[in-house]
């Protein structure tokens, strides 16, 4: 997590400069790209250098002890002063940015007010800290202590294990699907095979349709959002594909209720659902016209409510012509 941490930041630190490369070149830098990978690099980094550093739980160890000895009541006055301090710095600082080269001040009376707010605000930290929060300092105390104490216990027990281990998991649940570990869904074959083959299938329909408008986009429009600039990912979010959803958003709204609908096939594959259990109602009761009804309504809800959504967002989209 150290690791991790540390490559976030140099990470940050290299996304701004590719970044602004980027900006100034006109070259496509990859920033979030490079900040990902640096990420990676210094995760597996530590993954495999964690050993060498148990050295550092006993200096974790040693800061949580020191911490743990400080009084509460001199960490209290430590905040109070603290949160003057503060205060009369940007007090000065405030005052030396509205100086004249002649050293004389022109405050008006926003620029009093300013002060007496900082001055009222630092006054009310540390009543706050001394009277109306009295266990504030203890709480920071045990934080920080609890905090390098942790840090101690990761670094300093146990960290001599390979990096990486095989083993080959213990089957708790045997069935169809077996899961391996304890929790978990436990599918059966029908539900299974309804679910990833109707996942499957919409997807590649769905897959196509989003990039059939994005190709709808006219490629000057691409070309002109480079010529100004524009990042990939801007470029994307502000020119491509809002035009490629108005396109792809009707057929997008055919395909959700096809998928809707085809849910009833999983009567074919021996998995439960609405179908299955109408038909084991009219098959006991005869009543097979209710059962029916209840089947059209229910569909003919579902295909009311993606049909409004979609026309809502079809129109919110639409290009406003006069």
């Amino acid at each position: 997590m150290v690791f991790i941490l540390i490559g976030a930041i140099i990470g940050s630190l290299v996304r701004t400069r590719r970044q602004a490369q980027q900006d100034a070149t006109g070259t496509t830098t990859y920033p979030t790209a490079s900040m990902l990978g640096v990420i990676a690099l210094f995760g597996a980094i530590g993954w495999f250098l964690h050993p060498v550093f148990g050295w550092v739980g006993g200096i974790f160890d040693a800061v949580g002890d020191g911490i743990d000895s400080v009084p509460a009541d001199l960490v209290q006055v430590l905040l109070t002063v603290l949160a003057i301090g503060v205060a009369a710095n940007w007090i000065r600082r405030f005052l030396n940015s509205r100086r004249t080269p002649a050293g004389l001040a022109k405050l008006t009376d926003d620029d009093y007010f300013r002060m007496i707010f900082a001055g009222v605000g630092a006054v009310f930290a540390g009543v706050f800290i001394w009277i109306l929060w009295p266990g504030g300092s203890s709480w920071l105390v045990n934080s920080g202590s609890d905090l390098f104490n942790v840090l101690g216990d990761k670094f300093g027990d146990g960290r001599d294990g390979a990096p990486l281990g095989l083993g080959r998991p213990d089957l708790e649940q045997r069935g169809n699907f077996p899961n391996p570990g304890p929790g978990g869904l436990n599918f059966s074959q029908g539900f299974a095979a309804v679910f990833f083959g109707i996942v499957l299938y919409t997807a590649a329909f769905i897959a196509e349709i989003v990039r059939a408008g994005i190709l709808a986009v006219p490629k000057g429009q691409t070309e002109a959002a480079q010529a100004i600039g524009l990042r990939r990912s801007t470029m994307l979010r502000r020119v491509i594909l809002p035009q490629a959803f108005r396109v792809s958003l009707p057929p997008l709204g055919n395909q959700y209720l096809n998928l809707t609908k085809n849910t009833s096939l999983a009567i074919a594959v021996g998995a439960s659902d609405l179908v299955q259990v109408g038909q084991t109602v009219y098959n006991q009761t005869g009543k097979s016209l209710e059962v029916f009804a209840i089947w059209m309504g229910f569909y003919l809800a579902c295909s009311l409510t993606i049909s409004v959504v979609v026309n809502f967002f079809n129109v919110r989209l639409a290009i406003v012509e006069r």
